[in-house]
C-alpha cells in the first residue's frame, strides 16, 4: 500500500501553529494511505473522514475545532467552499483541487511535495507586483510570438471580477492548493449571466497543457477520458482562435484538419454554444508547479519561471465540463511594455571561432 506522509511544519502556507489543531480532511479510500507527521508544534494532529453525502458545511461546524489548520483531500467526494462565515476568524484551510479531475495516490504525492515547496511571500510579492503595473496600464496585450498570435484585453471594467488563490493564507481565510493564481472573470460564478463578456479581441495560440474539468451532473470518468485524449494534440500543436468581444468565433490549426483538438473543440461549439465564450483568463504563478502528465486540476497555477496564462471556456455547473489550457508560450504585457507574466527572452551576441576563445 502506498503511503504518502504529510508534514505539516513543511507546508509554509499555514504559518505558526500557536494553539492550533492539525486537520487532514480525506475520503475512506485514501483514510489509510495519508500519515500525519507531527511536527509544527500542533496542540493535535488528526484525519477526519469525509463521505459521499456528507455536508463540508456541517462537518466543518461539528469536527473541526474553532483554531485548526485544515488540509482537504477529497478526490472521491466533491468539495464546496464554505463561507467566510463558516470557516471562522482563526481557521486556515488548504484544498486540494483533485475532484474534477481524476486524481490517484501518486499525484497526491506529487502535488503535496509542490505545496510543501511553494513559497506564499513569493506569491505575495508577484501578485503586488502584477496589480501595481495592471491599475497603472490603459490595456493588456497577449502575445505568443512562437505562433503569430497577438490579442488585446482592455481589463480596466469594474465590473470584471479578479481574484487570488495565491500568496499569503491568513486567518479565516481558504485557498485551493498548490496556491498560485490570479484569474478575472466577466461574473461573479454565482451569478451566472450567458450575456456577460471579457472586453477580449484578436487571435490566442491554444498550445499548451489542457485540463478538463468536470462539472456536478452525472458523467462518465471515461467520456472525460476520451474527450481530454483528443484536447491533448494541442500540447504538440497549437489549435488558433479569433476571439471577438470575448467570444471564439473562429478556430483553425497549423496543419489543418489532422489536428484531433480542433475537431474536439469544434464539437463541443457544436453541441453547447456557450463553450466558445472565453470565461476565465488565468495567469498561474507558481513557479515550484511542475506539470504531471494527464489530465490534472492540480497543474492549473503552473508558473513556469516568470508566469504562465491559461485560458478557460465552459463554466461549470451550467456546461458539462469546464476546460483550461495552460500556454505557456504567451507572454502578458502592459501597453507600456512591463511584463506581468512570462518575460523578453534576452539576446545572446554569438561569435563562433575555429579554436579556443580563452584569453592565455
Amino acid at each position: 500500500m502506498a503511503i504518502v506522509t504529510i508534514d505539516p511544519s513543511r507546508i509554509r502556507a499555514f504559518g505558526p501553529a500557536t494553539d492550533t489543531h492539525f486537520m487532514v480532511v480525506t475520503n475512506r479510500s485514501l483514510i489509510d494511505n495519508l500519515l500525519i507527521e507531527e511536527n509544527g508544534g500542533y496542540s493535535s494532529y488528526c484525519k477526519i473522514l469525509f463521505e459521499t453525502g456528507q455536508s463540508f458545511a456541517s462537518l466543518l461546524q461539528e469536527q473541526i475545532p474553532p483554531r485548526a489548520h485544515v488540509l482537504v483531500v477529497s478526490p472521491d467526494v466533491f468539495f464546496q467552499s464554505p463561507s467566510q462565515e463558516l470557516i471562522g476568524a482563526h481557521r486556515k484551510l488548504l484544498a486540494m483541487a483533485c475532484n474534477s479531475t481524476p486524481t490517484d495516490i501518486d499525484a497526491i504525492s506529487h502535488f503535496l511535495q509542490i505545496i510543501e515547496n511553494t513559497d506564499p511571500a513569493k506569491q505575495q510579492r508577484h501578485i503586488d507586483r502584477f496589480f501595481q503595473l495592471g491599475e497603472q496600464a490603459a490595456y493588456l496585450e497577449f502575445v505568443d510570438e512562437q505562433n503569430g498570435a497577438v490579442a488585446r484585453f482592455d481589463h480596466l471594467d469594474e465590473s470584471y471580477l479578479w481574484s487570488e488563490q495565491a500568496g499569503t493564507l491568513n486567518d479565516g481565510e481558504q485557498q485551493l492548493a498548490p496556491s498560485g493564481e490570479i484569474s478575472v472573470l466577466p461574473l461573479r460564478i454565482q451569478d451566472f449571466d450567458e450575456n456577460l463578456r471579457l472586453d477580449f479581441n484578436g487571435t490566442i495560440a491554444l498550445k499548451g497543457t489542457p485540463i478538463l474539468h468536470n462539472g456536478t451532473p452525472s458523467f462518465l470518468r471515461s467520456d472525460q477520458a476520451r474527450l481530454h485524449g483528443s484536447l491533448a494534440s494541442m500540447e504538440s500543436e497549437p489549435v488558433l482562435a479569433t476571439v471577438e468581444n470575448g467570444v471564439i468565433t473562429a478556430i483553425s490549426a497549423t496543419r489543418g484538419s489532422g489536428n484531433p483538438a480542433l475537431a474536439a473543440l469544434q464539437a463541443l461549439f457544436d453541441v453547447d454554444s456557450r463553450y466558445r465564450i472565453l470565461w476565465e483568463i488565468g495567469f498561474g504563478i507558481n513557479t515550484e508547479n511542475r506539470i504531471l502528465p494527464g489530465n490534472h486540476a492540480m497543474n492549473e497555477t503552473y508558473g513556469g519561471s516568470a508566469g504562465a496564462i491559461h485560458f478557460g471556456i465552459g463554466l461549470t455547473p451550467y456546461t458539462q465540463y469546464h476546460l483550461d489550457i495552460i500556454c505557456p508560450n504567451t507572454v502578458v504585457k502592459t501597453n507600456g511594455g512591463d511584463y506581468l507574466i512570462g518575460s523578453k527572452t534576452p539576446s545572446i551576441s554569438r561569435t563562433r571561432t575555429s579554436g579556443c576563445a580563452c584569453l592565455e
